[in-house]
């Protein structure tokens, strides 16, 4: 990132910080007290002066101008194309592969994934920092670029989180089967989901293999048993693919094999601690260094920081404690950006995520997802909420799992989840 781009984000930083410190109510009611605190003809003469007025005009000209040229200048979003000839993508739509052709999909910044035959898939969001993406069903291979400090990519299949920040690799998801497989070629990711107690780091010869419906999950250091699509073929029709990898072993869920502790992703030593590298927890999560960041909000104190900081850093603050394994402290991250400065919408459905996925708290996953689905009806998360709500109505209560399926449906007829829906409604 240059010196201008840096400027312009701490700029826009600040100026966050000042509307959200504006949006406290405990600073509204400071400022009302000294307000009435003042005789009424002292604030008449200070309000009457024109040299005051005339100098907060002046500063609101140059607030005005400093937000204009921030905006104009922030680093656009992303973009793609689909296929060869490309045709640009839009966001939300989906996009399929035929079911004898590869089909590549290009973002602006050098990424690329390309979906195997039969593939479907969308890209949900996008940003300066990267994408978010949505296997429906299907394989892909993703390389994703990682010339940027500050890439952020997210590649949702089924209940399974992947975060990628550069990278290459297969990922596959099985809605009937219920089965997600992952392995990686180079680089590392971090994945949540079922059966995963806390975020599992992946990394590169390593194979990640999750069957819901069987209660099986393999952790194991291999070279990539998916098929691999190292560039989408330019005839009209894809050569065969690959008969399925043979599935291993079962291994105990509790205390699954290969096991590994996230690896950091930046220069520093993975030994090295918050103390010792002398950073911020907001310098080390900015360096995706999550473990790290934690231990020196822990040192700093992790309450103190949640009752002081801004409402983007407590959202931050949550992600961190979230990757690092922590759910209970990025609950509380969350609990407060709620409480002290009304986050809706995303705060709720997080607060779902890390019930169901990593404290295992079903009943509380539904009345937070339901929560999101009150605040945000028509979000970008409320296909996946509902979904979510599905999957755990699924496996805890048949009955009510009907009454899901049909209302995910009505809904979303072609969505992510519609072949688990059609599975409850079939039994």
């Amino acid at each position: 990132m240059d010196e201008l781009s840096t400027r312009l984000s701490k700029l826009g930083r600040a100026v966050a910080d000042v509307n959200e410190k504006a949006a406290d109510p405990s600073a509204v009611q400071a400022a009302r007290r000294r307000f009435l605190a003042t005789p009424s003809k002292e604030r008449a003469r200070r309000f009457s002066t024109p040299a005051r007025w005339g100098l907060a005009t002046g500063l609101a000209a140059a607030c005005a101008a400093v937000l204009v040229f921030f905006f104009a200048f922030r680093p656009a979003a992303v973009s793609f194309d689909i296929g060869t000839p490309p045709s640009p993508g839009a966001v939300g739509e989906w996009i399929a592969a035929a079911p004898d052709t590869a089909l590549s999909v290009r973002f602006s910044e050098g990424s690329s994934l390309v979906l195997a035959p039969g593939t479907r898939m969308r890209v949900t969001e996008t940003s300066a920092q990267g994408a978010g993406v949505l296997i429906e069903q299907g394989k892909i291979h993703a390389t994703i670029e990682h010339a940027r400090g500050d890439a952020r990519w997210t590649l949702r299949a089924g209940p399974f989180e992947v975060r990628v920040v550069g990278t290459t690799f297969d990922a596959q998801w099985d809605p009937t089967g219920e089965t997600f497989e992952l392995a990686m070629m180079e680089g590392s990711v971090t994945v949540t989901g079922p059966f995963l107690s806390s975020e599992r780091a992946i990394g590169a010869g390593e194979r990640l293999f999750i069957s819901i419906r069987e209660k099986r999950m393999e952790h194991r250091t291999a070279q990539s048993e998916l098929p691999s699509f190292p560039d989408a073929p330019r005839a009209e029709t894809a050569p065969a693919m690959p008969s399925e990898a043979p599935v291993a072993p079962a291994v105990e869920l509790a205390a699954p094999a290969g096991s590994a502790e996230p690896k950091p992703r930046s220069s520093a030593s993975p030994s090295a601690t918050a103390a010792e590298s002398g950073q911020s927890w907001r310098e080390l999560a900015a360096g995706g260094r999550y473990k790290d960041a934690l231990e020196a909000a822990e040192l700093a104190g992790f309450s103190n920081e949640v009752a002081r900081v801004s409402a983007s850093e407590l959202l931050t603050l949550a992600d961190t404690a979230r990757f690092a394994g922590s759910p209970a402290r990025a609950r509380e991250a969350l609990l407060a950006a709620r409480r002290r400065f009304g986050a809706r919408g995303k705060s709720a459905f997080l607060i779902g995520k890390i019930a169901a996925d990593q404290q295992g708290a079903h009943g509380e996953a539904i009345t937070w997802f339901e929560t999101y689905l009150r605040e945000e009806p028509g979000g970008p998360l409320a296909e996946q909420a509902l979904g979510r709500i599905l999957e755990i109505r699924k496996l805890t209560d048949v009955a009510s799992a009907r009454a899901v399926a049909e209302r995910y449906l009505a809904q979303y007829p072609n969505g992510a989840y519609a072949s688990v829906a059609r599975s409850v409604l079939a039994h």
